[in-house]
C-alpha cells in the first residue's frame, strides 16, 4: 500500500477540515471587533500624516531636506567608507568609489 506524499496544501486541508469553529465565538469575536475604534484612529493618524507632508512640501522643508541629502550624503558616505576599511578593505574601496560617483554627480548638476 503506497502511501500519499503529504504536502502543505493537503496538511492545510486536513486540519481544516478537523477544526469546527464555534458560531457563538465568531459572532463573540465579531461583536469585539465592531466596538473598537482602532480602525478610526488609524484612519485619522494616516489623514494627519498626509495633512503634515502636504505642509511641509508646500512650506518647502522637503525640498531642503532633499538638498540637504544630496549635499551632504557624500560626506556620510565617506565616513562609512573610513569605517569599512578598517573592517574589509574591499567594502571601503566600494564605499569610496560610491562617494567618488555621488561627488561627481553633484557637482556635475546642471541645476547648481
Amino acid at each position: 500500500m503506497a502511501r500519499r506524499k503529504k504536502t502543505p496544501q493537503t496538511e492545510i486541508k486536513r486540519l481544516l477540515d478537523k477544526t469546527q469553529v464555534d458560531e457563538k465565538i465568531l459572532a463573540k469575536i465579531n461583536e469585539l471587533l465592531d466596538k473598537t475604534e482602532v480602525d478610526n484612529k488609524v484612519v485619522d493618524a494616516v489623514k494627519d500624516a498626509k495633512e503634515a507632508y502636504a505642509d511641509a512640501k508646500e512650506s518647502g522643508l522637503i525640498d531642503k531636506i532633499k538638498c540637504y541629502v544630496k549635499c551632504y550624503g557624500g560626506y556620510i558616505l565617506a565616513v562609512g567608507a573610513g569605517c569599512l576599511f578598517g573592517v574589509n578593505f574591499w567594502w571601503g574601496l566600494g564605499f569610496l568609489t560610491a562617494t567618488g560617483i555621488w561627488a561627481n554627480k553633484v557637482t556635475a548638476c546642471p541645476l547648481k
